[in-house]
C-alpha cells in the first residue's frame, strides 16, 4: 500500500565556498567527474543555494511524535505567505496521515544548483533529493526502506538580508 507523505529531508551540505576570492565562472569538477560544491557564480547565488539546501530537509521532514515542532522549524525558514500555505497543507494532509500511520520520513539532498542568477531579491534553486520512509505503522520491520528520488524547484526570496523559502514545486 502506498503512503503519501511529506518527507523529512536530511541535509548533507558541504561548504558552499569557492577556493578563490572572486566569483567562479567555470564549474569545478572533482577527479571522478562529479560536481564540486561552491561553483555557483557569486556570493548571492551561493547563499541562495545554501539556504535552499538547509531549508528543504527541515521543511520536508517530520516525525509523527513531534509534528508541531517540525512545522515550527520549517515555517521559520519560509516567507510569511508561503509559511501560511505550507501550514494549511501540512494540517490538511500530513498531520492526520502521519499520526494515523505513525510515519517518520527522511530525505537526503543529493545535489543543488542555482537556476539563472538571483534577481530582485529572488532566486530559484533546483534540488535533487532522495525521500525515505523510515518508519510507519503500515511498514513491516522486514520491509526495505521506501526511497523516492525527486527533483524540486525551490523559490527563494531575500527578506532582511536572508534567503527564505517562498515555494517548493516538484517536477
Amino acid at each position: 500500500m502506498r503512503i503519501l507523505v511529506l518527507v523529512l529531508v536530511l541535509l548533507v551540505a558541504g561548504g558552499c565556498s569557492s577556493d578563490d576570492e572572486s566569483p567562479v565562472t567555470t564549474p569545478k569538477i572533482n577527479a571522478d567527474g562529479s560536481y564540486r560544491v561552491g561553483t555557483q557564480p557569486g556570493d548571492d547565488a551561493q547563499d541562495a543555494v545554501a539556504a535552499a539546501v538547509a531549508a528543504l530537509p527541515v521543511a520536508l521532514s517530520y516525525d509523527y511524535r513531534s509534528l508541531d515542532k517540525s512545522l515550527k522549524a520549517a515555517t521559520a525558514l519560509m516567507t510569511p505567505a508561503f509559511a501560511e500555505k505550507f501550514t494549511d497543507t501540512f494540517d490538511a494532509t500530513t498531520r492526520s496521515m502521519a499520526t494515523e500511520k505513525q510515519a517518520i520520513t527522511s530525505a537526503l539532498v543529493r545535489a543543488a544548483g542555482i537556476v539563472g542568477s538571483p534577481r530582485d531579491e529572488k532566486a530559484t534553486v533546483l534540488v535533487y533529493l532522495d525521500q525515505v520512509l523510515v518508519a510507519s505503522k503500515a511498514k513491516k520491520a522486514a520491509d526495505p526502506l521506501k526511497v523516492s528520488q525527486n527533483r524540486v524547484h525551490v523559490a527563494l526570496r531575500k527578506l532582511d538580508g536572508k534567503w527564505k523559502v517562498d515555494g517548493i514545486e516538484p517536477f
